[in-house]
């Protein structure tokens, strides 16, 4: 059984509304799902994303663009890489929301993922590498670790060629974008990934579980190392979720917690 994560901005409207517009909220969501190809998660995807939020039975849902990349079939921890067993996954998450608060400043997410730290061979000369005022900022508590989602990102795509008539009709297009902003256009979803960057086209993504962000990412930069993606840029999210059969290969049941941001 393969997995992917999933992405996706949705829209939710309340139809019963008089005023739509007030009651529709654009947000964006990650899920884990665990199907046989990407086909196949993509429908899961959409069904567990369009279902009713719970004591909610009217509302209307639109999904607006929906990014896919498969994860590695490796769970990368501070001592070795082991296969993903999501049952045991999905119960270590659990257990760590009922019983670790959750404090992003602690884990670490703002960092700058992509910093270059320095070739460190190894755990404890990788902390003293960092910088101290990263360093006494992030969890070290070596029983204290939390799920990251690793996604490694696709190159940008060249800047097209600009022609001189481009250029003149940028300025044209420049003020009108200056108007709509002024006058407080509606954003959207589907067009932008400013407000929604875990929109970014990814190649691949890769659970981890560490102490801290700047673990996670020298963990895969390791892991890495000699393999083709090593040096595309990434992006660190947090545990979002799994949806999927049983990995008993049974169709007993799913593992599901419904994530998003």
């Amino acid at each position: 059984m393969n997995a992917y994560l999933l992405t996706a901005s949705v829209t939710r409207t309340h139809p019963e509304s008089a005023t739509m517009a007030q009651h529709a909220r654009t947000s964006c969501f990650n899920m884990i799902v665990c199907a046989a190809d990407a086909d196949e998660a993509q429908k899961r995807f959409e069904e567990s994303v369009c279902a009713p939020p719970e004591g909610e039975s009217k509302v209307e849902t639109q999904i607006h663009k929906i990014v896919i990349a498969p994860l590695v079939d490796q769970l990368l921890t501070e001592t070795e890489s082991a296969p993903l067993d999501w049952p045991q996954i999905a119960m270590q998450a659990q257990a760590d929301m009922e019983s670790v608060p959750a404090d992003d400043f602690d884990q670490g997410y703002w960092l700058d993922a992509n910093e270059v730290f320095g070739p460190s061979t190894n755990l404890d000369e990788f902390r003293q590498d960092l910088p101290e005022d990263i360093r006494s900022g992030l969890n070290w508590a070596e029983d204290k670790k939390f799920f990251f989602l690793l996604s490694v990102l696709s190159p940008p795509p060249p800047p097209p060629a600009e022609s001189a008539d481009d250029v003149e009709g940028e300025e044209s297009e420049d003020s009108e974008t200056s108007e709509e902003t002024a006058s407080g256009a509606a954003f959207n979803p589907g067009d932008s990934e400013a407000d929604f960057p875990e929109l970014v086209a990814k190649e691949a993504a890769v659970l981890i579980r560490a102490r801290n962000a700047a673990v996670a990412a020298w963990l895969w930069r390791k892991y890495a190392s000699n393999k083709e993606l090593a040096g595309n840029q990434i992006r660190l999210d947090p545990w979002c979720g799994v949806v999927g059969p049983a990995a008993k290969g049974e169709a007993e049941g799913a593992i599901e917690d419904k994530g998003g941001s």
